[in-house]
């Protein structure tokens, strides 16, 4: 699977551990909320980025604030194992799945952007610790 698909699939995740909206699901909510915003700040930080530093900086940032959030997704993801294999959204969370689809597209133009400044060594510096913290999650 490639690093770049990796946040979208704990998005998706994310969105099935959401299914169940009560208040029962209350620490599925605020968890997928912090994933949602680092992931919103990251795509608009690399989209709009002009330099390699800005580009390294955004990666940096959002790894940071995975690894910050890291514990409380693994925790999530162990206390619902009912929702981890869901493949059906909601019809409540239909509107959780347009954003996500609206956030691909917005992944894909900041990818590119991010490609102009790929061999800094700043930038692989980053994709490293991202892909680090990416492995963590998928543990």
């Amino acid at each position: 699977m490639s690093l770049r698909k990796l946040p979208c699939l704990f998005f998706i995740c994310l969105i099935a551990f959401v299914s169940g909206c009560g208040s029962k699901y209350s620490d599925v909510v605020e968890v997928n909320k912090k994933f949602i915003g680092a992931m919103e700040e990251y795509i608009s930080a690399t989209g709009d980025a002009d330099s390699a530093k800005q580009v390294a900086n955004a990666i940096n940032t959002y790894a940071s604030k995975l690894e910050k959030i890291l514990p409380q997704i693994k925790k999530v993801m162990v206390k619902y194992p009912e929702l981890k294999n869901s493949t059906e959204v909601p019809d409540e969370l239909k509107d959780i799945q347009d954003q996500m689809k609206d956030l691909e597209e917005k992944v894909t133009k900041s990818f590119m952007n991010m490609l102009k400044y790929i061999m800094n060594p700043d930038v692989q510096a980053a994709q490293q610790k991202l892909q680090k913290v990416m492995m963590k999650m998928a543990e």
